[in-house]
């Protein structure tokens, strides 16, 4: 009541203005109700499944590694074996260093005698470091002898070149890629494309630290021979990739068969899909063989299973090249190929580098989440594979 009394002797105005800062909280008050409306939904992601033979001529085995151009880990997954079949074991066990230089200015890579010896003289692969594609600007050299720019708007209009705005923010147009061809014969000094090019990377003064691998062909050099173009002038240091074992015993396995991705209708298998998720919590360490806890994990083994008594994983991290990728492919399509296997199937996984700027060969690659683009094998005694290419929001379907 006091305060009924106290209100009846304001003045109008002051009693406008109390008014006013009610509705102005009112107001406030639904706006951060609105906010605190968190989207958890997950976010949109693309798994593409395909079943095909290795004897087919349209199987995409090969061209699907090669196309993969920047690679972090590679793992494999075998179940039936304690250790790694010495074939496949050997290919992981050679030597395939890579290099990261610092501070690398564009201008390097459009330099006539480095085109001429190492962008044509072998497949390079160079990747910026420490670089995030959603905050930073990035670059690339790929093995076709194509340079990758993804560059924020203001770089972009300094730049002076012709690119095209972000499949991922067309509307906004915050970024944009420019591609640049150093292997084309108009290319070179004296010619206009060659000039406009460099008298932008020079206006810019763009570089970055680059991880850097390189595969000469047929000409005679040694992989690390690039070593030497850069030493001296910037800091360089070789690098291997890392391996990690683990093993795993009485593991349950989800029952497949190779001619069908989809599940069973009298629940004689599983689906391809329900394979795929349970390589990924056995790839992160999570049991599945109990049932499962909604305090730990969701996750269980799909029925049909069949116990396996031991299962190894291997896998390595670092700058991995697609020829190693390869060679580790075919020494697991030999080993599955062999009469004397005791392996149901064997997989192999790739993961690409979340802030590649392309993801498979020059599709555009963003982060959006989590940046994830990767691709599993899934090899059988029959020669016949399953393959599973997935990507998140801010890449194109492959």
């Amino acid at each position: 009541r006091m305060s009924e009394v106290r209100f009846s002797k304001l003045s109008v105005q002051t009693c406008v203005c109390i008014t006013k800062y009610i509705a102005l909280l009112t107001t406030c008050s639904d706006v951060m109700s609105l906010t605190l409306q968190l989207d958890l939904r997950p976010p949109r992601s693309k798994l593409v499944m395909e079943k095909s033979n290795f004897a087919d001529e349209k199987s995409r085995h090969r061209k699907n590694v090669e196309e993969h151009h920047f690679n972090h880990m590679v793992e494999v997954f075998i179940p039936g074996c304690a250790e790694l079949p010495p074939s496949v074991q050997t290919e992981f066990d050679m030597p395939d260093d890579y290099y990261l230089i610092k501070d690398v200015p564009l201008t390097e890579f459009i330099n006539k005698d480095f085109i001429e010896n190492f962008v044509k003289k072998g497949s390079l692969y160079m990747l910026s470091h420490h670089t995030h594609i959603d905050k930073h600007n990035v670059y690339a050299v790929l093995p076709t002898g194509h340079l990758i720019l993804s560059v924020h708007k203001d770089t972009y209009e300094e730049l002076g070149l012709v690119g095209q705005p972000s499949q991922f923010n067309r509307k906004v147009k915050r970024k944009f890629v420019v591609e640049v061809d150093l292997t084309q014969d108009i290319f070179v000094p004296g010619k206009k494309n060659y000039e406009r090019v460099k008298k932008g990377f020079e206006r810019t003064e763009l570089k970055a630290d680059f991880l850097l691998s390189w595969k000469p062909e047929g000409t005679g050099q040694l992989a690390g021979s690039i070593l030497s173009y850069f030493h001296g002038r910037y800091e360089c240091a070789r690098h291997s990739q890392v391996p990690q074992v683990s093993r795993h015993t009485d593991l349950l396995l989800p029952v497949v068969t190779s001619s069908q991705l989809g599940d069973s209708d009298d629940g004689d298998w599983c689906s391809a899909r329900e394979c795929y998720e349970w390589l990924g919590a056995v790839s992160c360490g999570i049991s599945c063989n109990e049932a499962p806890e909604h305090y730990i994990s969701r996750f269980c083994c799909p029925d049909p299973s069949e116990m396996t008594p031991v299962a190894v994983r291997h896998s390595i991290t670092g700058f991995v090249a697609p020829g190693k990728v390869l060679r580790i492919q075919d020494s697991l399509r030999s080993y599955m190929t062999d009469n004397k296997t005791t392996s149901p199937w064997v997989a192999l996984t790739v993961h690409g580098f979340a802030d590649s700027p392309v993801s498979w060969a020059r599709r555009e690659h963003g982060f959006h989440h989590g940046g994830e683009n990767l691709y599993t094998f899934l090899f059988f005694p029959d020669s016949t594979y399953w393959l599973f290419q997935a990507v998140g929001t801010n890449d194109i379907c492959p």
